[in-house]
């Protein structure tokens, strides 16, 4: 069996080749062999390493560098890997078992964020923790049927029937690609030990003109007719929206101020020591992963920037409501 790892990169950097090393330590099963595709934007560099092949994508989108390393690509199973990935060694290994049963239709894990330092953490934090909403595939440690997973995996037959990624969404195309598969007949799951690291590499603006990017994009789909928010969206917009009114209302009343602001750090401080413990969780499923312990300031500063990237996102989701096309116009 053939199983093709296909790479979405803008250039070939420092990323990609650590991602390639991760890849080039698989531990196969026996009959299982490798070959690797990545769909780059510029060119490379270098004359890639052996087992590598590049496509050259000419658009530098996501969705077009996935289908066009699909196309040049023979494996019998397709799996996507980021260029900032860190894949476990048996990653490809676990995949491979699962796409065995006929009934599903993709498989996908978690996405360990890597980064240091005190924006590093607080990132990592807020993201490994239902700090930035109730999605399973940043801190879940039980597996089971996902709306979307993180990366994804598939046999060749199932990609094909369903016509691949969407190339008109720069956003997002991985969850509506699982709705798709859904929509076949096949499941979507979540493989708890399937943690793949990944480095951000953002600093907080570009963090939140990131996370604004996705929320915008739900609404393309929406006007689109495709499947965007779904309950765990609703839900974290509810929270967002109930927990600035009560905050708002709370400090208006005079009386209440003292208990408020005791209230609030007590919460606050809550917040930061349960996203620890849920990142931390996460992090120890990787114990091949040399990962620093979280920075100090960057566990208290992991609520507030939580706060700022749930905003921006939400801020996204309201702009593409309001003007979806231009969001298209603006990303595209």
């Amino acid at each position: 069996m053939l199983v093709t790892l296909i790479i979405p990169a803008l250039r070939w950097d420092s990323f990609l080749e650590a991602t390639l090393r991760s890849v080039f330590s698989q531990r196969l099963p026996d009959g299982v062999d490798l070959e690797v595709v990545v769909g780059l934007a510029e060119p490379a560099p270098q004359s890639p390493p052996t087992g590598v092949t590049i496509v050259h994508n000419e658009s530098g989108t996501i969705p077009d560098a996935l289908n066009l390393a699909i196309a040049a690509s023979r494996g019998d199973i397709i799996v996507r890997v980021d260029s900032r990935c860190d894949l476990s060694p048996n990653h490809v290994r676990r995949v491979v078992d699962r796409l065995a049963d006929d009934g599903t239709g993709c498989v996908g894990g978690a996405q360990l964020v890597l980064d240091r330092g005190v924006f590093g953490s607080a990132y990592a934090i807020a993201f490994n923790s239902p700090l930035l909403g109730p999605s399973v595939y940043r801190y879940g440690r039980r597996s089971g049927p996902i709306a979307s997973p993180y990366l994804g995996a598939w046999r060749r037959s199932v990609l094909v029937a369903v016509g691949g990624f969407d190339p008109n969404l720069r956003r997002n195309q991985d969850n509506e690609l699982a709705e798709r598969v859904r929509s076949s007949g096949l499941g979507v799951w979540y493989d708890a030990d399937l943690v793949v690291g990944y480095t951000n590499n953002r600093t907080l603006r570009s963090a939140m003109a990131h996370h604004h990017d996705f929320g915008a994009w739900r609404m393309v789909q929406h006007s689109r007719g495709q499947r965007s928010l779904s309950l765990r969206h609703v839900t974290a917009i509810a929270v967002l929206g109930a927990g600035g009114a009560a905050a708002v209302t709370l400090a208006a009343l005079p009386r209440t101020r003292a208990a408020t602001a005791a209230t609030t750090v007590a919460g606050y401080l809550t917040a930061a020591a349960w996203g620890r413990w849920c990142a931390t969780r996460l992090r120890q499923a990787r114990p091949d992963i040399d990962v620093a312990a979280f920075h100090p300031v960057g566990v208290l500063l992991s609520p507030a920037v939580a706060l700022l990237i749930d905003a921006a996102w939400l801020a996204g989701v309201v702009e593409g409501f309001l003007n979806p096309e231009g969001i298209v116009r603006r990303t595209g």
